[in-house]
This record gives C-alpha cells, sequence and structure tokens, in this order.
C-alpha cells in the first residue's frame, strides 16, 4: 500500500488562501508509472464510477425493468448480455469522444441508448457499409447534443441526511381522528380583574 500525502491551496478571490489536507491510499507502488502529482490531481475522477453504476442499473434497463429469467443459469446470462451491451454503448461513446475531440463525459448515455434503440432495430440484414453509415450518423447526432463540462468534485463522501425526518407510520398503526375538537379559555390580563374570564 502506498500512501500520498497532498495538500490543495485554494485562493478565493476575496479573503486569505485556505489549505486542505488530504490522503489518497493506492495500491499502485510504482511511482515513475503513477507520480503523486498525476493521482492527486485525478482525485475526481473517482466519482465517474457512481455515474456508471447509474448508467447500468438505472438508465439502460428503464424504469420499472425487471429480469424475465427464472433460473439461475438463465439469470447470469441475462445480467451478461447486459453487461455486453453497455460495454458496446460505452465504445460507441467514446469512439464519439475521439471523433470530436471532446472528453467522453459530455457524451449523454441516455442520448447514446435512444439512438441505439432506434438505429438498430432495421439493421439485422444491413451490408457494411450500411453498418457504417449508421454508424457516423449516430456519431454526429452525439456531438450535436454534448453535454456541459462536467466541474471537478472534490467534496468528501458523506452520507446524506434523510428529507423526511419523520417518523414512517406503521401498517398496524392505528390513523389519528380526522375530526378534533378544541376548547379554547380566554382571560384578561390581571389588571383588569373586574371583568369575568370568557370561555369559547
Amino acid at each position: 500500500m502506498r500512501i500520498i500525502d497532498y495538500a490543495i491551496t485554494v485562493r478565493p478571490q476575496h479573503g486569505p488562501p485556505q489549505v486542505e489536507k488530504f490522503r489518497l491510499a493506492t495500491s499502485l507502488l510504482d511511482h515513475r508509472q503513477a507520480p503523486a502529482r498525476q493521482l492527486a490531481r485525478l482525485y475526481h475522477q473517482r466519482w465517474e464510477i457512481e455515474n456508471g453504476f447509474a448508467e447500468l442499473k438505472n438508465r439502460l434497463r428503464g424504469a420499472g425493468f425487471i429480469l424475465r429469467s427464472k433460473t439461475s443459469e438463465l439469470i447470469c446470462q441475462e445480467i451478461y448480455a447486459l453487461l455486453t451491451v453497455y460495454q458496446a454503448l460505452c465504445a460507441l461513446k467514446v469512439h464519439a469522444a475521439e471523433q470530436g475531440e471532446v472528453d467522453p463525459d459530455r457524451i449523454s448515455f441516455t442520448t447514446t441508448v435512444q439512438l441505439a434503440r432506434l438505429k438498430t432495430a432495421g439493421q439485422t440484414a444491413a451490408s457494411p457499409q450500411v453498418l457504417r453509415a449508421a454508424q457516423a450518423e449516430v456519431v454526429q447526432e452525439l456531438l450535436n447534443d454534448l453535454l456541459p463540462s462536467r466541474r471537478d468534485r472534490r467534496c468528501q463522501r458523506l452520507k446524506k441526511p434523510p428529507r423526511n425526518t419523520f417518523e414512517a407510520k406503521r401498517r398496524d398503526e392505528p390513523r389519528p381522528p380526522s375530526h378534533v375538537s378544541y376548547t379554547l379559555k380566554v382571560t384578561r390580563n390581571p389588571e383588569h380583574r373586574s371583568s369575568p374570564a370568557k370561555t369559547l
């Protein structure tokens, strides 16, 4: 295990500079292959794995999708098919990014999925020339719909508090009554004791 200590200095437009210290633990032991300064600069890229999980689990399958297989062997086969399609779509994103000389982060995965579904439906018996033309068309459409550049993430990974802080109601718990009656008693100030208290 290799431990790298580094500090990031932030110089705001107003106020004194602020220094934040970080410690990075890595299994890359060769300092020539992975210099410490390069690893420190790549810190924010580790957040991309969370986007990859979201693409694979949510955006590729679609809302409400469940595996159709009933046996463990067929479930493994179906998951492997999803992983294969995901790798193919990622390769298409990288190809489009190389053609446009942009970062692959700026290619929308959702748009890639939509275009792939539209273009592959009628390509079962297409010739290589037709497939290359369809790929070039998809690449151009992806480059026409680029995402804005992502800002670097340098915040710590902290568990977010739940939005709803109220206790969840159990199913067997009785509901509170919907009609409630109140009695309100209004009294005057102690200086004015001449009038009796009124009850509403």
